[in-house]
């Protein structure tokens, strides 16, 4: 990270650095503000970290291992494989006061039916008796457990429409509410009638520098209480990859052999050899989606298609290292003299690929289970859709009954060259030796609820 003491101390000049012997306040230095922290619609790798902080779902997924588990329901049977019931906790409150009701959880999931094609499958939501929900779906599936533990299956308050500014300030009954938010802070509180264990962090405040982003080779949190010196607390490779997107509206990426032309010359390996060290430190090349994936192939060089002068790439906003992705592969193809525009969209132009383009440039960030979250992120991305030019219906039917063959699945992707991975790149988290209890998940951030300060005191180390 470039001229990184002079970065801190505009930071830090910023905070005003207060205590109070029973508050435990952490605050989070973060490039971007959080304009829409609404379940079901178009949200970033981060925004899917804080929903899980403010909202619960029927299940939750351990982030260790994708365990399926109990949160707002405490036991859950298949009746089955298209009839779901689920036994509900008493005396669950939102944030704003009111307890949680069977309607909140039958309208919420009724509008993810509709908000996204892994739920389209809900045919209706019922009661038989108080605590107790039956879901009955159109088609079986033995994923929908770890479907309604995903981060999307979020239950909001049935009258949320009604709530001002919803999508910045929402309501959830997780184990933090949201005080603030603006593009200067993202303030949130712990929420002291959560009715799982309470929170160790009283407060979280999470400051927006945007000068942090010109700075960055890699997706680095900062967490400070104070302004001692950072520490890495902790770095892994993602879980997913950069890649390209040819798409298949495009007249020129129509042509296979366009296709594994640009293939052939935008290898990680490359493009890796025109970018800076400090990149080169960051990102290692992809081959496939995951680390130890090997589907794409060798293409030995041959001639650029005669046709092939112009190109669109396209990206969206306020992400730190697309930009710098979408120059190297203008220069790479300056040398074949192919002019490349690069058009930059807002994130949810970008998600429905609402625009015209050749190549998108595209990330993404699998969860545990990995068997799950891989195929589930790419069918929920309508931009997938568009540029692949078909629905998937038969592979998402063996998904819900847990027998897709993923892996071939997602070779066949990449060895037809309309999915092209680029770079695994490195998530870090950096803060004081103080904290303690940060694990960082596969989105890069960890969970708040458990995080905490030891004291400063004379006392041995903890064990």
């Amino acid at each position: 990270m470039g001229d990184k003491d002079s970065l801190r101390q505009m930071v830090l000049s910023q905070i005003e650095k207060s205590f109070h012997p029973s508050q435990q306040r952490l605050r989070i230095i973060y490039y971007r503000p959080f304009r829409n922290l609404l379940p079901g619609t178009p949200l970033r790798r981060s925004e899917l970290h804080l929903m899980s902080q403010i909202f619960n779902s029927l299940l939750h997924l351990k982030e260790e291992n994708g365990e399926v588990e109990a949160e707002l329901a405490h036991h859950w049977q298949m009746i089955s494989e298209q009839h779901w019931r689920f036994y509900l906790r008493p005396a669950i409150y939102f944030h704003h006061g009111r307890e949680l009701t069977i309607e909140d959880i039958s309208t919420s999931l009724m509008r993810m039916k509709v908000c996204n094609p892994l739920y389209a499958h809900i045919e209706k939501i019922t009661s038989p008796q108080p605590y107790v929900i039956d879901i009955y779906l159109t088609v079986p599936d033995k994923q929908f457990a770890t479907l309604l533990g995903s981060p999307q299956a979020a239950i909001l308050p049935q009258e949320w429409r009604t709530l001002a500014n919803f999508s910045q300030h929402p309501i959830g009954t997780g184990a933090y509410q949201v005080m603030s938010n603006d593009q200067h802070k993202l303030q949130i509180k712990a929420f002291d009638r959560y009715f799982g264990l309470r929170a160790l962090l009283d407060n979280i405040d999470i400051w927006v520098v945007p000068e942090l982003k010109d700075k960055m080779v890699c997706s680095t949190l900062h967490l400070t209480d104070d302004d001692t010196h950072n520490n890495s607390l902790e770095s892994r490779k993602e879980e997913g990859c950069y890649f390209l997107l040819y798409d298949s509206r495009s007249t020129q990426c129509q042509q296979p052999e366009i296709r594994e032309w640009l293939s052939s010359v935008l290898t990680p390996v490359n493009m890796l050899a025109h970018c800076a060290p400090s990149y080169q430190r960051h990102w290692s090349p992809a081959y496939g989606l995951l680390l130890h994936w090997h589907h794409s192939k060798l293409i030995p060089p041959h001639t650029k298609p005669a046709s092939l002068t112009k190109l669109t790439i396209t990206l969206y906003k306020e992400h730190h290292e697309y930009s710098t992705i979408a120059e190297l592969i203008k220069k790479i193809l300056s040398d074949y003299d192919i002019e490349l525009s690069i058009q930059v969209l807002d994130y949810e132009q970008w998600y429905y690929g609402d625009a015209k383009s050749d190549i998108w440039l595209a990330t993404v960030n699998f969860y545990k289970p990995l068997e799950f979250s891989i195929f589930a992120a790419l069918y929920e991305l309508p931009l997938f859709h568009q540029c692949m030019g078909e629905r998937y219906e038969d592979a998402l039917a063996l998904w819900r009954q847990k027998v897709l063959p993923l892996e071939e699945w997602c070779r066949q992707l990449t060895q037809n060259n309309w999915l092209f991975p680029l770079f695994h790149h490195l998530l870090e988290l950096q803060g004081q030796r103080t904290i303690r209890g940060v694990k960082m998940n596969t989105f890069g951030w960890f969970d708040f609820k458990s995080a905490w300060f030891i004291p400063d005191l004379e006392t041995p180390p903890l064990k």
